[in-house]
């Protein structure tokens, strides 16, 4: 009978080094190892067991080139993967996102049209050339400034309230329904003064741009 209790005690003592390894998702192969890290380590601190318990995922500067196994947290509502090595990604099976931070990134190709839970959205310092922006219905913040858009429609986006396009390629932006709309910064984009003159008319909306910048050398 001691034996027997002592193999029992140390078996109980022995429990809490193995457990860890149960907090692990493990069922999960991913391309990026410093992504696997993250997603094993935030995994592990909140004890999650399985893809749909990750509802919350932060990942800064690690240097990840590849993220696509994200697609399978479908209960994720927050997402930063900001200042990391990212060219392409598609969120759109991720449905509850509320907010994205993927700025300073390499994009060139996003895909996250039909998130219609997602209020802000950060998209600064990528290579964007345009974005499809339909199904966004709540997107109040928008932060896509030092990209290389030169083209994108943001009349999609019927709740936002402020916008910041600076330092882009754009000539021509519609605002078109936005009835929310507060703040725009199109600063650094080649559009004609005509656009202009039509922003400065417009009652109750501050839009932030160069003027007849051609006049001023």
């Amino acid at each position: 009978m001691i034996n027997i209790r002592i193999k029992q005690w140390a078996w109980l003592l022995l429990v809490p080094f193995f457990a860890p390894a149960e907090t692990i998702i493990a069922d999960i192969t991913f391309k990026d190892p410093a992504f696997a890290a993250c997603v094993h380590q935030t995994a592990k601190q909140n004890n999650w067991h399985n893809a749909e318990e990750v509802n919350k995922l932060k990942c800064h500067s690690m240097a990840i080139k590849h993220a696509q196994e994200v697609e399978l947290f479908t209960n994720l509502g927050y997402l930063s993967l900001y200042n990391n090595q990212l060219s392409t990604l598609n969120l759109t099976p991720l449905t509850q996102l509320t907010e994205v931070n993927l700025a300073n990134n390499e994009l060139v190709t996003l895909q996250l049209h039909g998130l219609s839970k997602l209020s802000k959205l950060y998209l600064f310092k990528n290579k964007l050339t345009t974005l499809n922006l339909t199904g966004l219905d709540r997107v109040q913040t928008i932060r896509l400034m030092q990209n290389q858009l030169t083209k994108l429609d943001i009349t999609p986006l019927i709740s936002l309230k402020t916008g910041y396009l600076f330092n882009n390629k754009l000539k021509d932006l519609s605002i078109a329904g936005l009835e929310q709309l507060e703040f725009l910064d199109v600063r650094q984009n080649p559009m004609p003064d005509e656009l202009y003159d039509f922003y400065d008319e417009q009652d109750g909306i501050v839009i932030s741009h160069d003027g007849n910048a051609d006049d001023w050398k």
